[in-house]
């Protein structure tokens, strides 16, 4: 009898091997990890990009990417003639980008493959008839 649960637990223990080597890769570490969250301190202000109405939307992104925010976008979506409407009242990177894309009729959402934020157009629902 000792022989037949030593058998299966040799079984079990190759079973659990062999399902450990097909394993999926790991998700990317999200925004969560960013310098700026680890430090209790996620306040676009404290990365000094200047907000001002105006100021073109692309720019601001590019700003914010430089500035350390992992944020993607198509140039397709955000055009040069896509400004600032008005000063973002937000504190957080995710309720700022909101902000100031919401008047263009566009959302930052967050990216979970690749980390960060991606810029999406929000789809604009049918009148019903």
């Amino acid at each position: 009898m000792s022989r037949l649960w030593l058998g299966i637990a040799l079984l079990c223990v190759a079973g659990i091997s062999n399902a450990q080597v097909g394993r999926a890769p790991d998700l990317p570490l999200g925004p969560s990890t960013d310098a700026d969250v680890r430090a209790k301190n996620p306040d676009p202000s404290a990365v000094e990009i200047p907000l001002y109405v105006g100021a073109q939307i692309a720019d601001v992104l590019k700003a914010l990417v430089a500035k350390g925010f992992l944020i993607k976008w198509s140039p397709e979506q955000v055009l040069p003639t896509m400004t600032v409407l008005e000063k973002p009242r937000a504190t957080r990177i995710d309720n700022l980008l909101n902000e100031i894309l919401a008047p263009w009729g566009m959302r930052a959402d967050h990216n979970l493959m690749d980390g960060g934020y991606r810029v999406k157009v929000l789809k604009k629902k049918k009148p019903k008839e």
